[in-house]
């Protein structure tokens, strides 16, 4: 799974890894990130443990993360989005979700994010899976990358009531 582009290397998350990628999502908190998920990657790496575990390397030192899961699509969607017909829904469709995608302030654009993207692209397109990645609405920043690395806005929006 290890890529190397340039002087960015890919490779899979180890426990080693998990210092520096904490370190780096503190850092994107207090720089007013719009987080996707609602608490920390510590966290995140406790409950989950995702399969698809990606790291960005620029001269030996950790500069990004990608977390990931490729899955079923009958469990990811909606009952608005499906077709409804006699017989089994979408049995064997599988999506890539990226669950959560960070690069080090000191690194933004210089193509670690594209990389990390690419590298759990060519994981989906091994499995026949399409990506998708949950956004809020108001991360400008992430909607701009993700946007130009050719994803589109899907058509379904959650909404939610405080009681």
């Amino acid at each position: 799974m290890a890529q190397n582009k340039g002087d960015i290397k890919i490779r899979r998350m180890v426990e080693g890894d998990l210092p520096r990628v904490n370190e780096i999502d503190r850092s994107l908190f207090s720089k007013g990130r719009v987080t996707t998920w609602p608490f920390s990657f510590e966290n995140y790496w406790v409950v989950y443990r995702p399969k698809l575990r990606l790291v960005a390397e620029l001269k030996g030192e950790v500069v990004g993360f990608l977390m990931g899961t490729i899955g079923k699509e009958e469990r990811s969607r909606s009952m608005l989005s499906h077709t409804f017909r006699v017989g089994p829904l979408y049995r064997g469709n599988q999506v890539g979700w990226i669950d959560m995608i960070g690069i080090h302030e000191d690194y933004w654009h210089r193509g670690i994010g594209r990389s990390l993207v690419e590298v759990f692209q060519n994981e989906c397109k091994r499995k026949n899976a399409r990506m998708r990645i949950n956004v809020r609405d108001n991360d400008k920043e992430l909607k701009k990358f993700l946007v130009g690395l050719g994803f589109a806005k899907s058509e379904i929006a959650t909404y939610r009531k405080q009681l």
